[in-house]
């Protein structure tokens, strides 16, 4: 039996020691669990409850019903949909008395200590697969009526709420009703069925009206419908480019017919091209789609224009909405994994990156373009959703960019695979760039730190790879040297001379390191290491203080390989488990540190041993023959406790370890087809 499975079950034992094939099998499993998915685009009333940029949505009925008596009650409902099912925690401010219900159970009633207050109070709940439905009873009394409500990480568990009812047909936003005396009978479970409940009167309403005012608009038409038109001197009809009819003054409907057809309505006697066709859209809508005022009909302003994009309007930014007065559409992103920003996802599609191209295997490059494409293309997007909404549906993390696990990891990654002279690319990065040259939180020496007063060793790989790209995009070395200095004073911070490994955090208030070699932790400082030194130039004046690091790192490291080849959980502590993302990151360090010479001689055999042994133990005991991964540590916080980081479970196909495990398969090839030789500076 092996440590995670039946030895026969494992990848090495289906595969042999086809390191080739056994890399392209978690490829493949996490490209076919996660295929590429569009966004979703889904009506929003412009009128309804929104969030506000720290992802609270603000259930504000005093604002929305002034003038009341206390005592009376105003319910809401929405549907959250989850990719998968999972724990998850909120957060309820209340304004006033207020209970929350989870499908059917309530999970919370305020008391009045925390009404008086606006406390901050945690909801720890447990979330089903697909829609679940939420429903708040808010009452009006003298210190307030209402309440905002969050997830408890909303960067990292975006929340997007659906009305609930079938009326509505998947619109985005929260429902509520007007509000009720305190005496009537409501039956809170009539909530949780398919249709409202009648009894009581919801907003936003169903019912809306529909107007294209004035101006030179852009439309897209589905089938036979009418457009309603404001009266103007003369009205042009482009469809597909060509000029159809002019109408003469007065109020008209304007008639097309067949599949979603380009449609331009012009006060001018302009031509105005429009081919591309719409998504498919959910909640209420038009059967047409409209844009403008135009502030042109000039066909070459608007050509490449998608859903998604912005334009310069008569009136100010705009981009495509429906034909409802106040009702804009808007994405969101709700598939598991593709099309999201995140830093676990950025180490993934970096090692599917370089497994594509060192194995040949397109369909892996393809992927990790198409996946990087979808988030840099929406981004300005996301911003102007932001600013007008906001919280984003789509690219929260890096629209948060309040820290940097929010953009570098998948920065990189986007810096990684880039086309040459992408100027949606270069916008972005640069964004990146300055937050971690000049924004991002230091100690008085400079240091990186974030906003609670620690330092986590984790915090490397957050930026370091990128910093290293960013000065190839520039040609400064800006990056680079900050890279390098980060990583020295991260030594002087966290590393633990009497075991040549690191502390994963320190407390700047107190001054004090936790002492604990949490595993990737350690991981990602190598292997941060690994990827400066690679673009490093040779007479760098850090250079040699940043080779004695890696080789001292190196050499604390190999000490604590466990027999199977990996390395513990708690690195010091051989009865924690394995960990397998650790693991990886030793790999790709160590084989780098000897295709590139950055080894003395004497220890050549030893790291080289390690990182077969490694490999070899990756196989047998962490990767099965499914090409699931097993033994990767969740996401950390932090502890003085070691009994935290002994607790901190693993899991199934995680994806802080794929991509790394993919990267460990490659620099292992490489480093089996081609000789290494001694150190050089």
């Amino acid at each position: 039996m092996g440590y995670y499975f039946d030895d026969r079950n494992s990848a090495a034992w289906s595969y042999g020691d086809d390191a080739g094939r056994i890399i392209d099998l978690l490829g493949t499993r996490f490209m076919g669990e996660n295929p590429v998915t569009p966004f979703i685009w889904r009506t929003f009333d412009e009128s309804g409850i929104q969030a506000d940029r720290k992802a609270r949505y603000l259930l504000d009925f005093a604002r929305r019903f002034p003038g009341g008596e206390n005592g009376e009650i105003v319910y809401a409902a929405a549907d959250l949909y989850c990719p998968q099912a999972k724990s998850s925690g909120f957060v309820v401010e209340c304004d006033g008395p207020v209970q929350v219900w989870l499908n059917e159970e309530r999970v919370f009633q305020s008391n009045g200590n925390q009404e008086r207050t606006h406390e901050k109070c945690r909801i720890d709940v447990s979330l089903r697969a697909g829609y679940n439905r939420f429903v708040w009873r808010c009452e009006r009394t003298e210190i307030g009526f209402g309440c905002a409500f969050a997830n408890a990480m909303p960067q990292w568990e975006p929340c997007n709420y659906v009305l609930p009812y079938k009326e509505y047909d998947g619109e985005a936003g929260i429902l509520y009703t007007e509000p009720v005396d305190e005496r009537m009978q409501i039956d809170v479970g009539s909530f949780f069925g398919d249709f409202m409940p009648p009894e009581l009167t919801w907003l936003p309403r169903a019912e809306k009206k529909s107007l294209v005012g004035a101006g030179v608009y852009a439309a897209w038409l589905k089938g036979s419908v009418r457009v309603p038109l404001a009266a103007h001197d003369a009205v042009t009809l482009i469809v597909d480019g060509k000029p159809g009819r002019v109408i003469p003054g007065a109020q008209h409907d304007v008639v097309a017919v067949g599949p979603y057809q380009a449609v331009a309505a012009l006060v001018s006697d302009s031509d105005w091209a429009w081919r591309k066709p719409p998504v498919h859209i959910h909640g209420r809508t038009t059967p047409y789609l409209i844009m403008g005022p135009l502030k042109t009909a000039d066909t070459s302003a608007f050509t490449a224009c998608a859903m998604g994009q912005l334009v310069e309007g008569a009136e100010g930014t705009i981009t495509w909405r429906t034909g409802f007065d106040g009702v804009a559409l808007r994405p969101y992103v709700e598939s598991k994994l593709f099309g999201r920003w995140t830093y676990p996802l950025g180490v993934t599609l970096y090692g599917m990156w370089q497994a594509g191209h060192f194995l040949s295997r397109e369909v892996m490059n393809d992927y990790v373009t198409s996946h990087v494409d979808q988030v840099v293309s929406i981004h300005e997007y996301a911003l102007y959703d932001q600013a007008r909404y906001g919280f984003p549906g789509v690219n929260q993390q890096i629209c948060w960019l309040d820290a940097l696990d929010d953009c570098g990891s998948f920065g990189s990654m986007m810096l990684e695979c880039a086309k040459p002279g992408d100027a949606a690319v270069r916008k972005l990065a640069d964004a990146i760039g300055e937050y971690m040259l000049h924004e991002q939180p230091r100690t008085s020496e400079g240091a990186y730190c974030r906003r609670d007063d620690t330092i986590w060793a984790d915090d490397m790989y957050m930026s370091g790879p990128f910093l290293c790209r960013y000065s190839e995009l520039t040609g400064s070395m800006e990056g680079m040297n900050a890279c390098a200095n980060q990583l020295l004073q991260y030594k002087d911070l966290l590393f633990m001379p009497d075991k040549q490994i690191m502390s994963h955090m320190r407390c700047l208030r107190n001054g004090k390191s936790n002492r604990i070699p949490w595993s990737r932790g350690n991981g990602w400082v190598l292997f941060t290491l690994s990827e400066l030194l690679q673009k490093l130039p040779v007479g760098h004046e850090k250079r040699p203080a940043l080779l004695l690091f890696f080789r001292e790192l190196s050499a604390g490291y190999m000490k604590l390989q466990d027999a199977s080849g990996l390395w513990h959980q708690i690195l010091d502590e051989p009865g924690t488990y394995l960990e397998s993302s650790a693991t990886a990151m030793f790999i790709c360090a160590f084989s780098r540190g000897l295709r590139n010479g950055w080894y003395d001689v004497a220890v050549l055999d030893e790291v080289r041993s390690a990182v077969e042994r490694a490999w070899k133990g990756l196989c047998e005991q962490a990767i099965d023959r499914d090409g699931n991964l097993y033994g990767v540590c969740r996401g950390s916080g932090f502890s003085f406790s070691r009994a935290y980081y002994r607790t901190l479970m693993w899991n199934f196909n995680d994806t802080h370890g794929i991509g790394i495990v993919m990267l460990a398969g490659v620099e292992y090839l490489k480093l089996t087809t081609k000789a290494y030789g001694a150190v050089s500076l």
